[in-house]
């Protein structure tokens, strides 16, 4: 009994297997999503442009003076040395009860 059984899926599957590679070549399921394709990325970077015109503007920015400059850029630079001139605080584990055992 169980070698009809096999032979009948055997006999089954290549049929089966051939549906399935002609629905997959079938074509695009999708036509009307892949005209679009790439919209969304596409709406969502143009909204988190502030000023579309103002690659034009060749006005200079207002910004600060050089002397201000160089000193918020010492600043920032120092704070990597030593963070709020503090030493990092070991870390500690604490294994077992807190009983002292």
């Amino acid at each position: 009994m169980p070698n009809l059984l096999l032979i009948w899926l055997r006999r089954l599957a290549a049929p089966m297997l051939a549906l399935q590679l002609a629905a997959c070549a079938h074509g695009s399921s999708t036509p009307q999503l892949d005209g679009r394709f790439g919209d969304a990325v596409r709406v969502a970077m143009a909204q988190q442009v502030r000023d579309p015109a103002g690659a034009a503007n060749r006005t200079p920015a207002d910004g600060l003076d050089g002397p201000s400059a160089h000193a918020v850029m010492q600043r920032y630079r120092a704070s990597f040395a030593e963070p709020n001139g503090q030493a990092p605080q070991p870390v500690q584990f604490m294994l077992g009860g807190g009983n002292g055992k």
